[in-house]
Order: C-alpha cells, then sequence, then structure tokens
C-alpha cells in the first residue's frame, strides 16, 4: 500500500525505517479508534481465535494461521497471517463460509473510498495463493446510522458489510504489475528520484513526509495554497520548484496563489485595507469562542451516532472596550448528552450584543446543531451565527498574507508567525482529534481518577489556548494592519 501511494515511500519503509517522521498525537489517537473499531468488530464473527499480531513474527502467525485452518471449532481467524510470491498478507477476519471463507477487511470509516479495493485484492492474492479458497472479499465498515441507546452494542447494526470480491478481483492484474515495478525498487541500490508533491499526503500522510522535505526550497511551489495537479506538472515541467523562481508571466495561477508567490518574492507580508475595516467593526464586549467536539466511530453518549459531531467544551475570552480581559469555560465530565448544559451555559457567557470572534466555519456549524438538537433553544442560539459571528479565519485568508505560513491557514501555523512566542508546543493536548480521544478516556470509569484531573487539565488548557490564540491574533493584526 505503500507502495502504491510512491515508490519513494516504499523504499524508505524497506530501508530507512528509522527515518520515519515522529507520529504526531492526533494520529496516534486515530489509530488507537482504529485498533477498538477492529477489535470490537471480531465479536461480529464469534467463535473466531487471534494469531499473534507481531509484525516482526510474521512467520510464527503464519504456522499458527495454518493450524488453525483444519480446525472446524475454529469459525474465525482475527489477523490470519499468510506468504505468497514473497508477498506478506494480514487479514483482519477470515470467517468460516460454507466449503470456504471470507475475507475480512475493517475499517473504521463510514464508507467505501477507492484504496480499499488494492488493500483488499492482495489480500485476497495472497490467501488464495496459500490455498485458501475464498468465497468472499468484504468491507466491513462503521454503519453512522446506527443510533446507540446505550449498553451493549448491536454490532448487526453497528457495521455494514459491502462486498468487493468482484472490484478485488477485476483489479488484480494491474495490481500485480504495479508489484513488479515495486520489486525493482526495492532491488535498488538507493530511492528512487520522486519530487515532492501531492502524492505526499494523498490517500494518506506519508510517514516519511518531514525526511523528503528536508533538502527542498524553503518556499516549495507545493506550499502554493490549492495548487492543482495540472499546474504543479508545469511548475515542474519547467523546472520550477521554489516558489520564488515562478516568473510573472506564468500562466494559471489563482489570484490567492499570485498573492502567495508576491509575497515570498518581496519577503513582506500582505495586507488589504479591508482587513483592518472589519476588524475596527467588531462590537465590544468581543468574545472569542472555541468549541470542542467528539465524533467516535463507536459511540459513547446513549442516543449518539456513529461520527456524530457532540460539542463537549467550549472556551470564552472576552475582550471589553477598556481593554480588561476575562474567561469562561464549560467542559462536561461524563458519558451523558452535553447538549442542554452546554448550551445553556453558552448563552449565559455570549448574553448581550458583542461580536463573536471564532476561526473557521465549525463554530457555526456546531451552533446551528445545538440549535436542531434544541428546538426550545433555536432562537436564542442561531442569532449568534446570524448577526454576531465574525470569522478570522476568513478574514486572513481573504486579505492577509505574511511568507512564512508556507501556504497554510491553520492558526497552529499562523499563530507563532504573527504572535511571538505564543504557540502550542508547551501543551500535553495539541489538536481537536487527540482532545476528542482524551475526553473519552477522561469519562471512561476505568480510567484512574489522576489520570482523569490530568485529563481535565489537559483538556482546559488546550481549548484556552484556542481562544487565546484568536485573540492575540486579532489584537496583533488589528495593531499592524
Amino acid at each position: 500500500m505503500a507502495g502504491l501511494q510512491c515508490l519513494k515511500r516504499l523504499y524508505l519503509e524497506a530501508y530507512h525505517f528509522d527515518e520515519k517522521d515522529t507520529m504526531d498525537p492526533g494520529r496516534l489517537a486515530i489509530l488507537e479508534a482504529g485498533r477498538q473499531v477492529g477489535q470490537l468488530a471480531r465479536g461480529r464473527y464469534p467463535g473466531g481465535i487471534a494469531v499473534v499480531d507481531d509484525p516482526m513474527l510474521h512467520d510464527q502467525a503464519v504456522l499458527q494461521t495454518s493450524a488453525a485452518l483444519p480446525d472446524p471449532r475454529v469459525g474465525a481467524i482475527y489477523e490470519a497471517a499468510f506468504t505468497h510470491e514473497r508477498i506478506r498478507a494480514r487479514v483482519d477476519i477470515l470467517a468460516r463460509a460454507a466449503g470456504a471463507w471470507n475475507l475480512i477487511e475493517v475499517k473504521s470509516s463510514s464508507g467505501f473510498k477507492e484504496e480499499y479495493v488494492p488493500d483488499i485484492a492482495v489480500q485476497l492474492h495472497v490467501a488464495e495463493g496459500s490455498g485458501v479458497p475464498i468465497d468472499r472479499a468484504v468491507l466491513l465498515h462503521v454503519n453512522n446510522q446506527y443510533v446507540w441507546p446505550g449498553g451493549d452494542y448491536d454490532l448487526a447494526a453497528l457495521f455494514t458489510e459491502q462486498d468487493l470480491t468482484a472490484d478485488a478481483r477485476a483489479s488484480l492484474p494491474g495490481l500485480l504489475e504495479r508489484i513488479q515495478t515495486m520489486r525493482a525498487t526495492l532491488q535498488a541500490t538507493e530511492a528512487p528520484d520522486i519530487a515532492v508533491g501531492r502524492h505526499c499526503r494523498k490517500p494518506y500522510v506519508c510517514s516519511f513526509y518531514d525526511y523528503c522535505h528536508r533538502g527542498t526550497p524553503e518556499h516549495h511551489v507545493a506550499d502554493l495554497p490549492r495548487l492543482s495537479p495540472k499546474i504543479y506538472r508545469a511548475l515542474l515541467g519547467a523546472d520550477i520548484v521554489d516558489i520564488r523562481d515562478i516568473p510573472e508571466e506564468f500562466d494559471g495561477l489563482s489570484e490567492l496563489q499570485w498573492r502567495v508567490r508576491n509575497c515570498v518574492v518581496t519577503g513582506e507580508p500582505y495586507s488589504h485595507p479591508d482587513l483592518k475595516t472589519a476588524l475596527d467593526a467588531a462590537r465590544y464586549p468581543i468574545h472569542f469562542l472555541d468549541f470542542e467536539t467528539c465524533n467516535p466511530a463507536i459511540p459513547i453518549i446513549p442516543g449518539t451516532r456513529p461520527f456524530q459531531q457532540t460539542p463537549f467544551q467550549w472556551s470564552d475570552h472576552v475582550l471589553e472596550s477598556g481593554g480588561r480581559l476575562h474567561h469562561r469555560s464549560y467542559l462536561h465530565a461524563d458519558r451523558t448528552d452535553p447538549s442542554r448544559r452546554l448550551t445553556e451555559e453558552l448563552l449565559d457567557a455570549l448574553d448581550g450584543e458583542g461580536s463573536i470572534v471564532v476561526y473557521s466555519e465549525f463554530e457555526a456549524r456546531v451552533i446551528r446543531g445545538l440549535a436542531e438538537a434544541l428546538p426550545s433553544l433555536a432562537g436564542r442560539l442561531l442569532p449568534l451565527v446570524e448577526r454576531r459571528m465574525v470569522d478570522l479565519h476568513y478574514l486572513i485568508h481573504a486579505h492577509y498574507y505574511h511568507p512564512e505560513f508556507h501556504g497554510s491557514f491553520s492558526i497552529k501555523d499562523v499563530l507563532p508567525v504573527l504572535v511571538e512566542g505564543l504557540d502550542y508546543s508547551d501543551l500535553d493536548i495539541r489538536e481537536g482529534s487527540q482532545a476528542a480521544g482524551a475526553f473519552a478516556l477522561m469519562t471512561d470509569a476505568a480510567t484512574p481518577a489522576g489520570q482523569r484531573q490530568r485529563l481535565r487539565e489537559g483538556l482546559l488548557a488546550y481549548c484556552r489556548r484556542d481562544t487565546e490564540a484568536m485573540l492575540r491574533l486579532f489584537q496583533t493584526l488589528k495593531e499592524n494592519s
């Protein structure tokens, strides 16, 4: 699968494993969520045994799988291992069928993605090549329409099977040809020379992203926001890899991309007069609002669906007209529905007519979702979005750019450029997916009390930093624009 994304990544995975980028906490949280989904999915195919799952013990796992296959008491094999034509493969669940087996690939997503087909196809090829008859090759994904009432999960309703046998078989000839190319790559004495580009992030962020970008120009053309593959190829075809080398007569860049190019060339930030006008129009007291939400694949709050966005926390920094600053926050403490109490306290905090500054459209979506869930409060919630909200992300994206943004308008990239000494590096929790995982762990009765308290403190500090960041960005931009 690494080779399908990039042959250089495949080579590095094999021969330079120690050069992998350090995995960020958010990615670790996503992997842990996937592990939990995989464990729960086994219950849909009972009567199984698990073979050793350590990838360094693959041969041992193959022997365990071979021993389990003829045993009629074994209804399923979890992490079944096979080797065929020097390809090692693991099958999430191999479930016994009439005279054959079903190959089950478990994904912690809500539906089909194109990259799942070759993933399943190579497993099908290796399993059948090892002498195991496969009746169906199935994608098992989470059903995002299932409403969990509490108690035990209804696994038949929580998970959905999608038969991809025909798709997998049809893709095999082309896939096996590409595997031969991968073998040739692995027999080379050095990694292939492949330029960085969009493939570094699609379908997944490459585990060698930082490694491959070490020798690139400080302002690589891949930093151009919303860069299409066509324009990227045109730039590389013209031997242009540095934004500063893009000539004025180059055809195809958008207005935003030209702004980025010109800022990088001059080394000076760009600020449009409309930014100051918009910031000056904010009404005091100005609220800086941020929500944290959880949307687990496996619901943890009764009455919710898989991946349902549930707000559990908010932070509100308030700037008065005279410069006085104060702060309020809310953090839900258990696995009950947080909506009503969170909303009532939010409305109390936001009472008045001052502007509400947010960063992106996310907060507006959350408030609209709360209005839909709590119709009796909709008349107080919707005006927050319709009459008082100011999107700082939109204002920066439309009217400001600094060369050190490197094409990103994420608050975590913008903040340290514009506000010296303020970032997220000193926090235990540093991003939203990590915060969602921390909430799930904090509200788990099995989590020790001391750890729950540390998670609570970490969540409060993270959400507070988000609103402090908006406040400081607002002040800096207003002073300098």
